[in-house]
């Protein structure tokens, strides 16, 4: 026996089987990007990256399914965020085969906000760790329980969100974005093998940081360097480059380097 009771707008209700593995299990992946008049930025990265991580978890779902998808659900009147999720579909409780199951791909897009980008935010160290061993670290899962706890215990400390430290004690990242930390002359950015999701936009940042002179590398970065740390920020599709106006109790320039902010407009004036 099913039974479903919920609650939404018109719009937002659909039929959904009620087996399905991400709904019960969250056994599924999902992708964010900025939408501007009907085109994805960064298209091809977005795609390759949810057909990766669709994979790792067993996943199967080709560039081409998504990229019909695009084509024809996204017009010039669509601008936003949008959120592509795909799970493991509807199977029997504790189903291991599920590769003949076709995958569930819902499609949403958020109104923009422009406010968002760029604007600097603030961070407060959190009590849970990231696990470096868990497939929910590196791919972009539905399982993001300890995103949000540890989103809401730094918004109640009136943060504007969490930074993670893995189970050694070494920094992550935010409980939405990637992390650069300004230590000396260079931007150091935490390597993917501590526990940290590979961004679109770090990926992105690492490659156009030659063009407006940073020097980027990816290192371990211990706790204890925080207190070294003289400038930082946060990327992720949405807001693309955030400055970070205060690590705990100690306050930072919320200023980006230099050109990145111009480089990121360009980057969107070109989708």
């Amino acid at each position: 026996m099913f039974l479903l009771e919920q609650s939404g707008r018109q719009d937002t209700i659909h039929p959904f089987d009620l087996r399905d593995r991400g709904l019960l299990l969250a056994h599924g992946v999902f992708d964010t990007s900025l939408v501007v008049c009907g085109t994805v930025t960064l298209r091809s990265a977005h795609v390759n990256r949810l057909v990766r991580d669709a994979a790792a978890l067993g996943i199967a779902i080709d560039h081409k399914k998504i990229n019909d998808l695009l084509d024809n659900n996204l017009t010039e009147d669509h601008s936003g965020v949008l959120r592509i999720t795909v799970t493991s579909g509807p199977a029997e409780r504790w189903s291991l085969n599920t590769q003949m199951i076709p995958p569930t791909v819902l499609l949403s897009l958020s109104p923009p906000n422009k406010g968002d980008q760029f604007k600097s935010i603030s961070l407060q160290t959190s009590l849970i760790r990231r696990n470096s061993t868990s497939p929910t670290s590196r791919h972009k899962t539905l399982a993001y329980t300890d995103n949000l706890a540890a989103l809401k215990a730094a918004r109640d400390e009136g943060y504007d969100d969490a930074l993670f430290l893995n189970t050694f004690g070494n920094v992550c990242c935010t409980t939405i974005g990637n992390l650069f930390l300004k230590l000396g002359n260079t931007w150091a950015t935490p390597l993917v093998s501590d526990g940290v999701l590979p961004g679109v936009m770090r990926k992105w940042m690492m490659q156009i940081a030659p063009e407006i002179d940073l020097e980027v590398v990816e290192r371990t970065i211990a706790e204890d360097e925080l207190q070294f740390v003289e400038a930082a920020f946060m990327t992720n599709s949405a807001r693309l480059a955030a400055p970070i106006s205060k690590i705990n109790k100690r306050k930072l320039p919320p200023k980006l380097p230099g050109g990145l902010k111009s480089v990121a407009m360009e980057l969107i004036r070109k989708s």
